[in-house]
C-alpha cells in the first residue's frame, strides 16, 4: 500500500469522526433545547406504571405478603379479610388503600393479596402469563398472590393461571 494511500485512508477516517463528533454534539444541543418539552411529553402519557424488577408494584406485593406471613407466624391464622380489618391487622391504614396505589387497588384477603381494577375506573391492567400471552384483568376481577409461596394467579387460584407479575403493565385510558 502507497503511502498516498494511507495518508487518505487514515484522513477519511479522521473525516467519519469529525462528522460522528458533529452530530452528537448537534444532537445533545437540541435535545437539551427540547429536554422540558420531552419530559413533558413521557410524563403525560396515559401510561402509569409496569412490573419490571425494582418496579414499586412488586415491591408493594413482597410487602403485602411479608405482613400477612408476619401475622400468620405471630397469631397461627390469617389475617381477616373483611372491612378495615384486612389492613389493619397488617399495621396498615385503611385511608392509605382506598385509592389506587401505583395504578391497583389493593385487597388483602386472609392468605393472599389481590390487584384489581374497579368497574368504572378509568385503569386498564394487563399481565402476561407463565407462556408470555398477555391477560386483560377485566373489571372486578383480580390477580392473587399466595402468601405462603408468592405465586400470581390470574383470576382464580388454580394450575394454569399463574401469571408473571414483572409483567404487569397499568394503562390509564
Amino acid at each position: 500500500m502507497s503511502r498516498n494511500k494511507i495518508y487518505q485512508s487514515g484522513q477519511g477516517l479522521v473525516e467519519f469522526a469529525l462528522i460522528v463528533v458533529l452530530v452528537a454534539v448537534v444532537a445533545l444541543l437540541a435535545l437539551s433545547a427540547l429536554g422540558v418539552n420531552l419530559a413533558d411529553v413521557f410524563r403525560n402519557l396515559p401510561f402509569i406504571s409496569t412490573g419490571e424488577e425494582g418496579n414499586s408494584i412488586l415491591t408493594i406485593k413482597d410487602d403485602f405478603l411479608e405482613r400477612i406471613n408476619d401475622f400468620y407466624e405471630k397469631n397461627g391464622k390469617w389475617p381477616r379479610s373483611w372491612g378495615s380489618y384486612r389492613f389493619t391487622d397488617i399495621d396498615l391504614d385503611p385511608a392509605d388503600w382506598s385509592d389506587p396505589v401505583e395504578g391497583i387497588y389493593w385487597n388483602p384477603h386472609g392468605p393472599a393479596v389481590g390487584l384489581a381494577n374497579r368497574s368504572g375506573d378509568n385503569l386498564q391492567i394487563y399481565v402476561d402469563d407463565l407462556n408470555g400471552n398477555t391477560l386483560h384483568l377485566y373489571d372486578g376481577w383480580s390477580i392473587w398472590c399466595r402468601a405462603d409461596d408468592g405465586e400470581c394467579y390470574y383470576h382464580t387460584v388454580a394450575p394454569g393461571n399463574e401469571v408473571d407479575l414483572s409483567t404487569l403493565v397499568v394503562i390509564e385510558d
